[in-house]
């Protein structure tokens, strides 16, 4: 059982668990990696809306596996319990590498939608009509003036990356 270190209280006053906020991530990075991997975007975003829901949940998730019982999370049933399962486990899921698609990005691409404000599809068109894989080739792009024109990028997109770039 999970200890009080592990729980804090939200500001709703709701018990949250960090370990379900681990999990909730790497969910949310997974549908993130889908979309700009080309998977179909109504596929892919109910990954984001698990996250949350895993991430707001009162249980925590490592019970939940343990007894059987991630299909009692919303949303998640058939393959994406194997997914969940597999996540919880091991803290990553094979679905990263999964070539339905093609050829699966690299796992940096996922450093683009960290940058504040840059969602998965702008990070898919850097991708994929881009070649921009990683901050350091968004950064390498600023410098190079290969973002100018980009949908998604516009002077508040530039200076954040401007400012992250150095």
């Amino acid at each position: 059982m999970a200890n009080d270190s592990q729980s804090y209280t939200d500001s709703k006053g709701r018990t949250r668990w960090r370990r379900n906020d681990e999990v909730a991530t790497i969910v949310k990075q997974l549908g993130e990696y889908l979309i700009i991997g080309g998977y179909p975007e109504d596929h892919a975003k109910r990954y984001g809306q698990l996250a949350h829901t895993i991430s707001r949940m009162p249980d925590l998730i490592d019970i939940l596996a343990k007894n059987n019982e991630l299909n009692s999370i919303p949303g998640v049933g058939g393959i994406i319990t194997g997914y969940i399962d597999e996540i919880v486990r091991t803290g990553t899921t094979e679905k990263f590498n999964d070539d339905q698609y093609g050829k699966p990005p690299p796992l940096s691409v996922l450093e683009l939608t960290a940058v504040d404000k840059l969602g998965a599809k702008t990070a898919r068109t850097l991708y994929q009509d881009h070649s921009i894989d990683s901050l350091r080739s968004l950064c390498a792009a600023l410098r190079d003036g290969r973002l100018k024109g980009i949908k998604g990028i516009g002077p508040k997109m530039m200076k954040t990356i401007s400012d992250l770039c150095g």
